[in-house]
């Protein structure tokens, strides 16, 4: 296993939370395969290292548009103050994929399949987040799927 610290808790030096937290990476390889999980992350060229070649990568994803929805239809985009909202967006744009960033950093590092999980909430009980893959498909020509708990690859 090889590990690398990510971009989750990328708090600036000034911030009382610098240094505090870290987050990391894994790659675990195989005789036969080799798989990266991202965990919480944000572009980051560490993670892009340790992903180089793998034959799988567990990406956790993050449509923001999608989840300032989910809150504002819930009340809680409104209960935050506008230096709050400011706060929150930049950590879910710096420190969380995007689909586009899922999808180029899975070309940049060569992987061959992509798995997504740790998914936005919705509020259908029954979403499939397909369209989560369909996103990523924009910056990735190969194999995504999206992580149904249980679920084998």
């Amino acid at each position: 296993m090889t590990a690398a610290e990510n971009t989750h808790f990328n708090f600036p030096p000034s911030s009382p939370a610098y240094g505090k937290y870290k987050s990391y990476s894994y790659r675990f390889d195989t005789p036969g395969k080799s798989v990266v999980f991202t965990g919480d992350t944000g572009p980051s060229d560490a993670v892009l290292k340790l992903a180089k070649g793998a034959d799988v990568l567990v990406s956790e994803i993050d449509d923001v548009d999608e989840l300032v929805d989910v809150y504002k239809k819930n009340g809680t985009w409104a209960a935050k103050t506008p230096e709050e909202q400011r706060d929150w967006l930049r950590h879910q744009n710096e420190e969380h994929l995007s689909p586009q960033a899922v999808g180029e950093l899975a070309t940049k590092a060569g992987v061959r399949f992509v798995i997504l999980t740790h998914l936005v909430p919705s509020a259908d009980p029954n979403d499939s987040y397909e369209r989560l893959a369909v996103k990523v498909r924009r910056f990735y020509s190969g194999d995504v799927r999206v992580a149904k708990d249980l679920e084998r690859f």
